[in-house]
């Protein structure tokens, strides 16, 4: 009995075993596209996305890929800026193609996204990234105290429970933590947007966007802890009838590639620009259904050819055709996944122009920084760093986007770095910890008290009678009638 109040006041110190900074928590879904609460199948999400603040959909970046769109998300910065311009790229200073690895997100060291920022200004705060593109890696030379790499075979659950684990733990509590979930991507490139397995993993994104709130409810902690959902750009659907055979306009090792569908990234070898070049632009002419653009024709909106790692040509395929690429990934998931390709087998794709709406991704937050129940025009993703320097209450930092375009994010009631909120909390907490040292205390003081009791008790029947009792509950229980 003794014991109880102890543990419930151990219990509900550890509520606020948390940051004393603004505590957030942005979660990435790949590929889910922003109107794909219309498929009806992620009531939590909705129920969510109602309750805080949330736009129809975000204005992402070119090329509406991953690790661009992922790095913009974390530095504000178009990828002409921060240097990671496609999930692969021709690097001129290796001379080789790039894959993920800490030579594609070290470009510049002008470059600091926020899990950076963050840990940076020290005085408690702390970062983790939980497979979020590139968080892996050192920047400045430093990296973050919590970092999980990419592995697919990690339980979404215990992503999360890891995630929480951050945010509570008791020496060091993040207060920034990134969450990257690899669906609905995956599925969608090898069944379509339309097939069940796609269907089936909208409903399980559901149920782990719930299984998060569910555990920040019963960490205490719902109401401390802003969360942003969002995605890095949508999907469409293609068929092998669309897909074009570039590469029988060029002559093999002339050149080098890299991208995917539907944009390919082509650096002709020296001698050969004008060659490739023409080919490539004849037969778009010809074919119909994709365009080639030579650098200094990049369209001035993708902010995409100020970079020397941009490709000096670009094809790009029309709006729902597809490239060489598909061709030999759609035999290799029927392959995989046993199932018979067909000219209307569905494959998901994105990489398209971000004027294309099915390339859009979304955009929902809650949390004691964020209105309630409150709807936000569309903005860009490049805007979010300053949405997340305003939530963390972090210095702003030079970037592509606009503060102006968040602001109607955030509550009307100004707060501040130690608000009445995070005063209250650290009080609450300070005041639960004494009382639990004096209860224990306390429960030590009865526990040696009754000890003793115990001793006496034994030593009064070892006198009045002739056997030695050595148990005292038993020694007690025989004097309970003389002292009734």
């Amino acid at each position: 009995m003794f014991l109880k109040f102890p543990v419930l006041c151990l219990i509900f110190h550890c509520a606020y075993c948390i940051s004393h900074h603004p505590i957030l928590i942005i979660v990435s879904y790949d590929a889910f596209k922003y109107n794909f609460f219309d498929t009806k199948l992620v009531p939590h999400m909705e129920t969510l996305k109602k309750q805080g603040t949330y736009a129809d959909y975000l204005l992402n970046v070119f090329p509406t890929k991953t690790f661009p769109n992922h790095h913009s998300i974390a530095t504000g910065l178009y990828p002409e800026t921060h240097g990671v311009l496609g999930n692969t790229y021709y690097d001129p200073k290796t001379k080789q193609v790039e894959h993920i690895g800490p030579q594609m997100f070290r470009y510049s060291n002008n470059v600091v996204p926020i899990w950076r920022l963050n840990e940076d200004q020290g005085n408690g705060r702390y970062s983790g990234s939980m497979m979020w593109p590139g968080a892996y890696y050192p920047y400045q030379g430093k990296n973050i105290t919590y970092r999980q790499d990419f592995d697919d075979n990690m339980d979404w659950y215990k992503r999360i429970d890891t995630v929480i684990s951050w945010v509570t733990d008791r020496k060091k509590p993040a207060n920034l933590v990134m969450l990257y979930i690899e669906q609905p991507d995956t599925y969608g490139h090898i069944f379509g947007a339309n097939a069940p397995q796609f269907k089936d993993m909208l409903r399980k994104l559901d149920n782990i966007t719930k299984y998060l709130q569910d555990q920040l409810e019963s960490h205490h902690i719902a109401d401390k802890v802003n969360v942003v959902h969002l995605s890095d750009h949508g999907l469409i659907t293609i068929t092998p009838q669309t897909f074009i055979n570039i590469t029988q306009y060029m002559k093999g090792g002339t050149y080098t590639w890299a991208g995917a569908t539907p944009c390919i990234q082509i650096t002709p070898h020296k001698g050969h620009e004008e060659e490739i070049y023409t080919a490539l632009k004849d037969a778009s002419i010809k074919n119909g259904h994709f365009k080639v653009y030579k650098k200094q024709d990049f369209p001035k909106q993708w902010h995409y050819k100020n970079n020397p790692r941009s490709a000096p040509i670009l094809v790009m395929a029309d709006v729902g055709w597809g490239l060489d690429d598909m061709i030999e990934a759609s035999k290799k998931y029927a392959k995989i996944f046993n199932f018979t390709l067909t000219n209307s087998s569905e494959f998901g794709v994105h990489g398209y122009d971000t004027s294309v709406a099915d390339m859009h991704p979304y955009f929902m937050a809650r949390g004691p920084k964020i209105k309630k129940q409150h709807k936000v025009s569309p903005f860009h993703t490049v805007d979010l760093f300053n949405l997340f320097t305003e939530l963390l209450e972090l210095p702003q930092m030079p970037n592509n986007g606009t503060l102006g375009n968040i602001v109607d994010i955030l509550n009307d009631n100004k707060q501040g770095r130690y608000n009445v909120g995070s005063v209250v909390m650290v009080t609450v907490g300070g005041i639960v910890a004494g009382l639990f040292i004096i209860a224990l205390i306390t429960v030590i003081v009865l526990l040696i008290i009754k000890h003793r009791q115990n001793l006496t008790t034994v030593a009064a029947l070892n006198k009045r009678f002739p056997q030695t009792f050595q148990n005292h509950i038993e020694s007690q229980h025989l004097l309970d009638a003389e002292y009734a």
